[in-house]
């Protein structure tokens, strides 16, 4: 099937989103039909809470204890075995999630079913979604190879599922702002309409997030709206969710050399005035749930995902040709140049979700898939020269290329009690995935520095476990065991099938395929471009193995999970060479992922309850041959030497990650003190001690006052909130890398927040 005729059948199969009969059904029950159709949107991607499984759920009290001026990433980190981290250093603006050492673009990400993975390189960007957490219900994370229920999206690490509120049956509304260190402030206000005409309902939620951020020049301006719109219709339930909002941030992403930290803890090495990122994410779902029958019911969504912005900095010392300047300026093609670029892309992901759940003696069956097209067009402009009238310069084209993805999955996921609480899970899926990508001829993109390739893999992800609720008490309480495989797959990325430090916008740069022949576009017999095969760098695969405990009693609750994961074709840089024995991105052949999550929740008085989270991990490089060039003196090649690198640390991501976490009530003053430990982190592959992050450990206290205990009876639930972060002031980096020394990415020190919030 080529990319235009999936998207014309696409596009049909949108349109029968919604059956005739439905805007003649007849209202039922509302409040039976509310809580019905939550209880469809959280299965469609998780675990229900009878399935005793490696997950860890935030529930709305706990989630709203949580929400600050922070990014959902950062609200996490009491999750085992998740690490979160910020560009900005105070968790506003770039927010980043790691789980089980497999970074964010390996950990898939839902938001009511809705996948949030970009199709291009399976990130998510938390920065596009400000202040979202106030929109959830709940959240789930799930940790390891997980169902396949999560719309495509690139789940190896874990899974992330976002479920948005309940619309209410009455009115309501809330009005939050908080502020602080750092320039920090945030502004909130929702409202629902509750019950309308027994049929309809909706929600309103704008935010606004301003910050200097802790990490000089770091600043972000973010906005976001978010509207939900519901109609009961009988049987049949229509929901339309729309999002949007705008992010404006400056960079951040480069750490700061260790000895201008020793200087300045805030330092930040991109000076460029400038230097921001400027982007929009607006999302539009359609949600269809039909309940055909008192056990079945048939949920579908359709989604549009648009992105569209640009990111600008300075580039010294560049090459004229590389930005086209021979061309639009006149320039000697080999002149060296200081100017000013901005890289633009425009995105658009079209997509369907669906699937039928049948409940049946003994258990359930959730059967579907997912299909979805993306398409994105990329160029750059130059908008100033250094030494030249702005003027001249601005709005210079000097790259463009387009990306087409589509994709398609079918799954069925079985859960069976095959004896009196034994429960079988079954889940198999099959993924088809198809990429074509073209560089536009412009400037010096032309013949055969000009190049384009089309790719597909195919996928069988196989998953099974077992649950056993063991009979009788266990030292007074229940006791559940559990265990689980699975295999899962990712394909590489659009930047991943280039060279480590070079991507499609690169002058003279080819993608790593084996194959490529000159193609003559227009017939005069002069190749117009490079067609490219057989690609270098293959897909990942995962294999987990999953063993668990889960013990409840009256005022304790235990979970302890170990897992060991066998990680395939690792993609990394210098793992494989060229045609002429120079190093390039490949696979690692073989990377072990082992460890112990423990969660553990005590409640040890009427007024107090501990919550521990930790876990312990052994990440490393089971084979990997690591091809590294050698230099001379003069910086002149001279051999490319091989390095078993078996046995080393897999980089960025803690040995240990632990919290503790007390939480008081007190009537009408409340507290949570919480002590968070994070390990010692590697910065390459070298596993070499002077290449390390320190481990640290962090304090934080938050209080509460409901104004309305304490003073007495009022119209609305007020609110006070003060958080102390890092009550110890200790000095702590987060993430890094190495380059002639330690590359660093700084925490914010000690630091205070103010908020009030009423609901009415």
């Amino acid at each position: 099937m080529t990319i235009r005729t999936f998207r014309a059948a696409l596009a049909r199969a949108v349109l029968l989103l919604v059956p005739l009969p439905l805007l003649a059904a007849a209202p039922a029950a509302p409040d039976t039909l509310v809580h019905r159709t939550d209880d469809v949107v959280i299965t469609a991607s998780r675990y229900e809470t009878d399935v005793h499984l490696n997950h860890a759920d935030i529930p709305h009290e706990e989630l709203q204890a949580r929400i600050g001026v922070e990014d959902i990433p950062m609200l996490l980190t009491d999750t085992p075995g998740l690490h979160a981290f910020s560009d900005a250093g105070n968790g506003v603006g770039y927010t980043y999630l790691n789980i089980r050492g497999f970074d964010q673009k390996r950990v898939g990400v839902t938001f009511d079913g809705i996948p949030l993975n970009d199709p291009e390189d399976h990130q998510v960007y938390w920065v596009d979604l400000p202040d979202f957490a106030s929109a959830l219900q709940d959240i789930q994370v799930q940790r390891g190879v997980t169902n396949s229920m999560g719309g495509g999206a690139p789940a190896i690490g874990g899974s992330v599922n976002l479920v948005t509120r309940r619309l209410s049956l009455e009115p309501r509304g809330e009005l939050s702002a908080m502020g602080g260190a750092y320039g920090t402030w945030r502004l909130m206000g929702a409202y629902q309409t509750g019950l309308l005409a027994d049929r309809f309902q909706s929600s309103l939620r704008w935010s606004r997030i301003e910050s200097d951020g802790y990490r000089d020049r770091t600043a972000s301006e973010l906005w976001g709206l978010y509207w939900k719109g519901q109609a009961l219709l009988g049987d049949h339930v229509l929901r339309l969710d729309l999002t949007t909002g705008h992010e404006l941030s400056r960079h951040g992403w480069n750490a700061a050399y260790e000895d201008d930290l020793a200087v300045n803890r805030r330092a930040n090495p991109e000076t460029y005035a400038n230097a921001i990122d400027d982007f929009r994410q607006p999302h539009a779902a359609l949600h269809h749930t039909y309940a055909a029958a008192s056990n079945v019911t048939l949920r579908t969504s359709a989604f549009w995902i648009h992105g569209e912005g640009f990111y600008e900095n300075l580039r010294e010392g560049e090459t004229a040709a590389v930005f086209n300047l021979d061309h639009t300026l006149g320039l000697d093609p080999d002149a060296e140049v200081d100017l000013v670029r901005r890289k633009i892309v425009d995105k658009d992901q079209l997509g369907l979700v669906s699937h039928v759940q049948v409940d049946h003696r003994g258990g359930r069956l959730i059967a579907g898939g997912d299909v979805y097209d993306f398409h994105s067009d990329h160029h750059g402009e130059v908008l100033e020269v250094a030494g030249l009238y702005a003027d001249r310069a601005h709005g210079l084209d000097y790259y463009e290329y387009d990306g087409d993805k589509t994709a398609w999955s079918l799954y069925a996921n079985e859960a069976y009690e095959v004896l009196p609480g034994l429960t079988l899970l079954a889940d198999l899926q099959y993924q088809r995935k198809d990429a074509a990508f073209a560089q536009a001829e412009l400037g010096n993109f032309t013949g055969l520095d000009r190049h384009a390739y089309q790719v597909s893999y195919d996928f069988f992800n196989p998953k099974g476990g077992l649950a056993w609720d063991v009979p009788g008490q266990a030292l007074g309480g229940r006791l559940t065991l559990s265990g689980q495989v699975g295999v899962t797959h990712r394909e590489p990325t659009d930047g991943e099938v280039y060279d480590t430090w070079q991507g499609p916008d690169d002058l003279g740069v080819a993608p790593l395929f084996r194959n490529g022949v000159p193609t003559d576009e227009d017939g005069d017999g002069q190749p117009d471009y490079v067609q490219w095969s057989d690609p270098v760098v293959g897909a990942e695969k995962a294999l987990d193995y999953e063993l668990g405990l889960r013990w409840r009693a009256e005022r304790v609750s235990l979970t302890v999970n170990g897992y060991w994961m066998n990680f395939d074709d690792e993609i990394v840089p210098f793992g494989s060479v060229d045609d002429d024995g120079f190093p390039v991105k490949g696979n690692a052949e073989r990377t072990l992922h082992r460890g112990v999550e423990l969660g553990l929740t005590a409640r040890l008085t009427d007024a107090h309850v501990l919550s521990v989270a930790a876990s312990r991990s052994w990440d490393e490089f089971d084979r990997f041959t690591y091809y590294e060039t050698l230099y001379d003196d003069a910086w002149n090649v001279v051999g490319v030497e091989e390095r078993d690198l078996s046995g080393n640390p897999v980089p960025l991501f803690p040995e240990h990650l632990a919290s503790v976490t007390l939480a008081s009530d007190f009537g009408a003053l409340d507290s949570r003190v919480r002590l968070r430990s994070v390990g010692r982190q590697f910065l390459d592959v070298f596993g070499l001690e002077e290449r390390t992050i320190d481990a640290y450990a962090l304090l934080d206290v938050a209080l509460g006052l409901d104004l309305g205990r304490a003073f007495g009876p009022a119209s609305m639930t007020t609110r006070l909130d003060l958080r102390v972060n890092n009550v110890l002031d200790r000095e702590y980096e987060t993430t890094g890398y190495w380059y002639d020394g330690r590359w660093l990415i700084p925490g914010a020190g000690r630091h205070l927040l103010a908020g009030l919030h009423a609901e009415f």
